[in-house]
């Protein structure tokens, strides 16, 4: 039986900072990091107390650098942690209920959502194409304007229903 990414297995997976650190790298260089000095695909290895990672030969890179995580000061495990509640909560998750999960400030807790929707957004399915189904809406506010809409197959018109 297939076990679920439930948060005992995320715990495990990213319990610790450089074990966040350590994936953010893998994801970025699957295939190894390229150092520029050594002009080859060399072994490279975890600058103390930095978010860095260093070669025999001196030059250092940073998986954060390009990424949302670049210049935080807020720990790793958070914006993980917030990742994977904002992408598995069935009915989503606020700002708020952020900031009193992960003890933060509110605007720390606000940047952090809205840095984690933009990059959901970019992956995302972007807009729909082809033939769109919809069922049926009602447009307008009040009773009295309000009006059935009855959307055909077809993408350039719709029948109005007084």
């Amino acid at each position: 039986m297939e076990e679920g990414f439930s948060l005992g297995v995320f715990l495990k997976k990213f319990g610790t900072p450089e074990k966040c650190l350590d994936t953010i790298l893998n994801l970025r260089f699957p295939k190894g990091v390229y150092c520029d000095k050594c002009t080859a695909i060399s072994k490279f290895y975890k600058v103390e107390g930095r978010p860095l990672y260093a070669c025999s030969c001196g030059f250092q890179i940073s998986p954060l650098a390009g990424t949302i995580l670049e210049k935080t000061t807020t720990p790793l495990q958070y914006w993980f942690y917030a990742i994977f509640i904002m992408s598995t909560t069935r009915s989503g998750v606020s700002a708020k209920q952020l900031q009193r999960m992960l003890e933060v400030t509110y605007k720390t807790a606000w940047r952090m959502f809205k840095q984690i929707r933009m990059l959901m957004a970019e992956s995302g399915g972007g807009m729909l194409d082809g033939i769109v189904e919809v069922d049926e809406t009602f447009v307008g506010g009040k009773g009295k304007n309000r009006a059935f809409c009855q959307v055909s197959n077809s993408l350039d018109s719709y029948s109005h229903f007084p």
